[in-house]
Order: structure tokens, then C-alpha cells, then sequence
């Protein structure tokens, strides 16, 4: 009996709030309208609050957003995920191993699965990501989950956005997205002469050098060379970055050669061609300026 007339006192209370201006606008000396208990759930059940509560709740472009129902324990968490590397070329064979870490209020044993979203790369729709030690993934029951995949050879360049869904067993679901950046060239910079101006003696050595960061694996890159004409010596010298030919430290993707202007080149600022080119037919072009005294 206590119960029944405290939850009549919550909604009694709960429809004068929500109602009020709606109370202002009877008729002054009018009748009050007497409304029972069905017809102030009724009406509660309608306002563009509960609606908004409602829908709030079940959000399907973000998943079930807890933060709307007070922070309750009932839905998976997507803490981050990420692509690796997060370039590649549309190329179907350069792997990309996508990672995300999931938790949930009750436990591991709680999660029902974990997909993502490769349409963006030319993939399957609903693809599932493993946490089973296998198929790429590091160790198994750890919480994070894997996917190995590649981009497709059709797929333009520019950065691709991948979703990533986690669903629990009681049917809640968090979503994340992973970035990943789809381009075929090798991207040149930082180009160096060391020194930066020297005189055209014929003995004078100069250490030339750029970074070259391939998209993809750095192994797939397949030369980098430089037009030396402009100083005398040849077109199409190759760049090193195995410690040798003056390159000071193999695989940091500084790509260097060590040479000597021919004497008697003439005066002025030299703009050294670096080209680079990979496996997949991806290509790129920079220069490294050289002042000859």
C-alpha cells in the first residue's frame, strides 16, 4: 500500500513539472481535469523528453551511449584501435593488421564478438576480428582483438575511415573507428647536403642525403636515386641506406651518397632531382639544393 501511493506521489509530482505550463493555460474558475494513473504514464511516455532519453539510448551511429543512463555498468568499451602501418597502397598485398582493445563491465567471457567495417578498402562488410593467439593476433584472450587485411587495388587514394563494433552478450554495443591513409608514392623529405655549400675543387666531398618513408612495408620501396649533372657526374646515382656509401645509419629510412663535384663546375645554387620509386609502380620526386663556391 506504501508503495503504490509513493509511486502515485512520484508521478503526480513528475506530471506537474512536466506539465505545467500546460496547467497555466486552463480556463481560470474551470473544472480541473483529474487524470488517472494510465493517463499520466500516457502522456509522460510521449513528452519529447522520454523520447529524446530514448533515443539518446539507442544511438546506432555511436552504439548504446551509457553516458545517457547515468553511467550504467551494462555496455563493452572500445578503448582504441589503430591500423598498422597506418599507410598503404591499394596494392591486395600489403597486410594491414588492425588492433582494438576491448573491455567489459562483466569480464572477458561477457564479449560476444568484435567486427569491423572494410567496405571503405574494398573488403568484406562484416569482418570478424580474433582474440585467439591466431591469424595475427599476439596473444590470445588478452583483450585485444586482430584482423589482418589488405587494401584493395581498386581503391582510391586518401584517408579511408574503418568502424569497429563490439557486442556483448546482453546486447549492448560500443563502436570505434580506425584511420588508415591509402596512397601508392613514397613520400620524400628533409633532403640534406652536408656541407651545404663547398667549392668545386675536385676535392671537396659532400654527403648527400634525404628521408624516403614508403607507404606500406619499407621494403617494398625499390630505389632512390640522384641527378648529379648539374655538378658534373652522373644521372641516376643510387642512394644507399645500408651504412654504406656514406650513409651514416642502415634502415632509419635516410637514404644517402657521399661524392665529389667535378672540378671546375660553375658557381651558383645547384637543385640536386631525388627520385624515388616502389614495388607497386608508385613514385615520387624531391631535390636537395647544393651551393658550388
Amino acid at each position: 500500500m506504501k508503495k503504490s501511493i509513493l509511486l502515485l506521489a512520484i508521478l503526480a509530482f513528475t506530471y506537474n513539472c512536466a506539465f505545467a505550463d500546460e496547467a497555466k493555460a486552463a480556463p481560470a474558475g474551470g473544472q480541473e481535469k483529474t487524470l488517472t494513473r494510465a493517463e499520466v504514464i500516457e502522456k509522460l511516455s510521449a513528452t519529447d523528453f522520454f523520447r529524446k532519453k530514448i533515443g539518446d539510448l539507442l544511438n546506432w551511429s555511436v552504439g548504446y551511449d551509457i553516458t545517457k543512463i547515468n553511467r550504467t555498468n551494462l555496455a563493452p568499451t572500445l578503448s582504441w584501435i589503430k591500423a598498422d602501418p597506418d599507410k598503404s597502397p591499394p596494392d591486395d598485398r600489403t597486410v594491414v593488421t588492425l588492433t582494438a582493445k576491448v573491455s567489459d563491465p562483466s569480464g572477458l567471457d561477457n564479449i560476444k564478438g568484435v567486427r569491423a567495417d572494410l567496405s571503405s578498402i574494398d573488403r568484406l562488410p562484416n569482418t570478424m576480428l580474433v582474440d585467439t593467439g591466431l591469424w595475427g593476433d599476439t596473444k590470445a584472450n588478452d583483450g585485444v582483438y586482430t584482423l589482418q587485411t589488405t587494401v584493395g587495388s581498386g581503391v582510391s587514394s586518401g584517408g579511408k575511415e574503418i568502424p569497429v563494433a563490439v557486442a556483448n552478450r546482453s546486447g549492448w554495443v560500443a563502436i570505434n573507428r580506425a584511420n588508415i591513409e591509402v596512397q601508392s608514392n613514397p613520400v620524400i623529405s628533409e633532403g640534406n647536403a652536408n656541407p651545404q655549400s663547398l667549392r668545386a675543387d675536385g676535392a671537396a666531398e659532400v654527403l648527400l642525403s634525404v628521408k624516403v618513408e614508403n607507404p606500406g612495408r619499407q621494403e617494398d620501396l625499390k630505389e632512390v636515386t640522384i641527378d648529379l649533372t648539374s655538378i658534373g657526374l652522373e644521372n641516376d646515382v643510387r642512394m644507399w641506406d645500408d651504412g654504406t656509401h656514406g650513409d651514416i645509419k642502415a634502415g632509419d629510412r635516410t637514404f644517402s651518397v657521399s661524392v665529389v663535384p667535378k672540378e671546375g663546375t660553375g658557381s651558383g645554387t645547384k637543385k640536386l632531382k631525388v627520385s624515388a620509386s616502389n614495388l607497386f609502380g608508385g613514385s615520387s620526386e624531391g631535390e636537395i639544393s647544393l651551393v658550388v663556391q
